[in-house]
């Protein structure tokens, strides 16, 4: 009974420690702060660790568990927000819900009122 308690144990840590975690980088459309936290609350999801996008750059980059997403899955969220990457592109309906300041394809800025992430 002892060995089988021990055994138990040891297949519970390993399945809890096996867990994978992985950090993407990857490139998403947009234009001001507004923008940043539509993007960095779209990952606010379980298995999503850590995400933060770099106005400047442009790039996305996410820690996250293997076990849980996939790479495409990784950009489906971002093009869900209404946002493209590199191999996801938002639909019309997505692209459509976006303030108009934050309108990437349409050439948007924010111009010289800006927009913060308290908008």
């Amino acid at each position: 009974m002892k060995y089988f308690i021990a055994f138990s144990l040891f297949c519970f840590s390993c399945a809890a420690f096996g867990q994978k975690k992985a950090e993407l980088t990857f490139n998403v459309d947009g234009v001001c702060g507004m923008c940043e936290t539509r993007i960095e609350k779209a990952y606010d999801l379980p298995g999503i660790l850590n995400a933060e996008w770099d106005l400047e750059t442009k790039k996305l980059t996410v820690a996250y568990k293997t076990d849980k997403f996939s790479v495409e899955q990784l950009h489906a969220i971002a093009a869900r927000a209404g946002h493209d990457t590199d191999i996801a592109k938002a639909t019309v309906q997505e692209y459509a819900g976006l303030h108009g300041c934050c309108k990437y394809r349409d050439g948007a800025s924010c111009g010289s009122e800006g927009h913060d992430k308290d908008h």
